[in-house]
């Protein structure tokens, strides 16, 4: 009899705890908002979006196509960073089968694009380049904080093993 206890309890514990390792991560973090891993830093791209929505002078535009492309390339520089720390991450994390890997990616997404959401909660959205400009701060700015979440716990976890 307790020998069937402990096989039935051994094949409990393979089960519930091989749950987590057979679930799989993506390779990349895909949070889901507008426009995401889409956004043109290129000088070209930003006079072309600031010509196309103002009628200003050639001083003024060519200044506003640097504003709009100073807030794409903090965008495009935070998703490159957090998709970098994030293969990180993954890698670091995997290798434990105790821990359900895929929820807290699943939970990260939710935190990053509900920063995002919070953010445009509190903006009134500002006007000409300004729509830009200031969606691509609030998404950098999101980003950062879940790049710099998962840095953290990941040298962390390193440091303990």
């Amino acid at each position: 009899m307790l020998r069937k206890i402990t096989l039935a309890a051994l094949a409990l514990v393979f089960l519930v705890g091989g749950a987590h390792a057979e679930t799989a991560v993506p390779d990349s973090l895909v949070i889901g908002y507008d426009h995401e891993g889409k956004i043109d830093a290129s000088p070209q791209a930003c006079l072309a979006h600031v010509k196309e929505i103002t009628a200003w002078d050639k001083a003024m535009t060519d200044k506003g196509a640097k504003d709009v492309c100073a807030a794409r390339k903090r965008h495009v520089e935070a998703y490159a960073a957090l998709q970098a720390n994030y293969k990180s991450f993954v890698k670091a994390f995997s290798v434990d089968r105790r821990l359900d890997l895929p929820s807290a990616v699943s939970n990260l997404k939710v935190l990053i694009k509900a920063c995002i959401d919070h953010k445009f909660g509190l903006t009134t959205g500002g006007h000409n380049i300004r729509i830009d400009i200031i969606e691509n701060e609030i998404a950098a700015e999101c980003l950062v904080l879940g790049s710099n979440l998962i840095k953290g716990e990941t040298a962390k976890y390193k440091a303990l093993r």
